[in-house]
This record gives C-alpha cells, sequence and structure tokens, in this order.
C-alpha cells in the first residue's frame, strides 16, 4: 500500500490492491500438509516420546522448515507485493526483504490490454498489460484480482488525462494562447457596417 504521504499534492489513490488470492492456494496447501504429516507422524509412525525422541524432532523440524519456506514466505511475498492506480501513476512494488518498485507517470501510458487463461477468467483474474511511450514499453502486472473493473478505471484515468474540462488545461501541456490584439488605436468602423 502507498502510504499518503509518498502522494504528490492533488494525487489521489484510485485502487490499491495485492495479486489474487489464488497465489496463496499453494502455501495454504503446503502448510495443511505439513501439519497434517506431523499430526500422522508423531501420532502414528513415532508414537513414544521417551524411544523415539530424535526422529519426533526431525518430523517436527522438517515440517516447520518446509512451512516457513513454502508457506509463510510466499504468504509475506504476497502481502508485501502491491499495485496501486493513482490519478497520476501506476504504482508496483515487490519483494520481502530487498524491494523492487516501479511508478509509471499516467501521462506516459500508450495503451492497456490484458490477458487471461481459462483458470483466469473463471477466478475474475489476469495478467495486466500497460504499453508506454519509451525503451521499456511493456509492463506486466500479473495476477490482477477484478481485472476487467482495473482496465476500466484505468481507462478513466487516461480519459481524463486527455480530455481536460472546459476551461482548465491538461497536466504537462501549455494555455492555450488567445489571439493578439492589433497594437495602435482602434479602427473605425466604414459607413454601412455593423458595429459589434
Amino acid at each position: 500500500m502507498v502510504n499518503d504521504s509518498r502522494l504528490a499534492s492533488g494525487e489521489r489513490v484510485i485502487f490499491s490492491a495485492h495479486s489474487h488470492w489464488k497465489n496463496l492456494v499453494g502455501p495454504v496447501l503446503v502448510t495443511l500438509a505439513a501439519v497434517g504429516a506431523v499430526v500422522f507422524g508423531l501420532t502414528w509412525l513415532v508414537p513414544s516420546p521417551e524411544d523415539q525422541a530424535w526422529q519426533r524432532w526431525t518430523i517436527l523440524a522438517v515440517a516447520t522448515l518446509l512451512t516457513l519456506v513454502f508457506g509463510l514466505w510466499p504468504f509475506l511475498g504476497w502481502l508485501a507485493s502491491t499495485d496501486t492506480l493513482t490519478t497520476r501513476r501506476l504504482i508496483s512494488r515487490r519483494g520481502v526483504l530487498s524491494r523492487e518498485g516501479k511508478d509509471l507517470p499516467i501521462d506516459r501510458v500508450q495503451s492497456v490490454s490484458y490477458r487471461r487463461s481459462v483458470l483466469d477468467r473463471m477466478l475474475g483474474c489476469g495478467t495486466l498489460i500497460v504499453q508506454t511511450a519509451g525503451e521499456t514499453s511493456d509492463v506486466e502486472l500479473y495476477d490482477v484480482a477484478h481485472i476487467e473493473r482495473r482496465i476500466l478505471q484505468v481507462q478513466e484515468i487516461l480519459l481524463d488525462e486527455q480530455i481536460p474540462a472546459e476551461g482548465t488545461v491538461a497536466p504537462g501541456s501549455a494555455a492555450p494562447e488567445r489571439p493578439a490584439r492589433p497594437a495602435g488605436p482602434p479602427v473605425a468602423p466604414a459607413d454601412g457596417e455593423p458595429t459589434a
């Protein structure tokens, strides 16, 4: 999530979200399997705490290690990774210990599209593809939840940037020039011409 202190003045958050919950299915299944293996191992395979203490500790240590590596770490990665759309930029943050971030100014976005597999369609997620002006033209945000709503939100922001309200100026563009008045004294209309 982006803190309000990191936003420019007048910038507001449209949405901020983690990737789709389908990324948590694997870690949850690994954690449940590890807990089940510990319970089965300690009650059926090595039931005696006095005679088989080192085997019991080994089962517990292996299950804990598997849960930390394949259960807790992916969950922390999911929790620490966010995609945020503001009125001025698209912000992507990834990583737990080492962080990676991308900030795309909205005025550089050329087009927005998406890609979805059959599973993505059933779950309502997909990959959001943002094409920008510049050397690295495509930025892909994977497993975006509510993909169709997110695309509409990005397109609304793009349209707001391209079509300023009447009497306002789009950010980054120059004010429209007014026609210059001729220098010198006003000229009187000729006979028969209407006056304004």
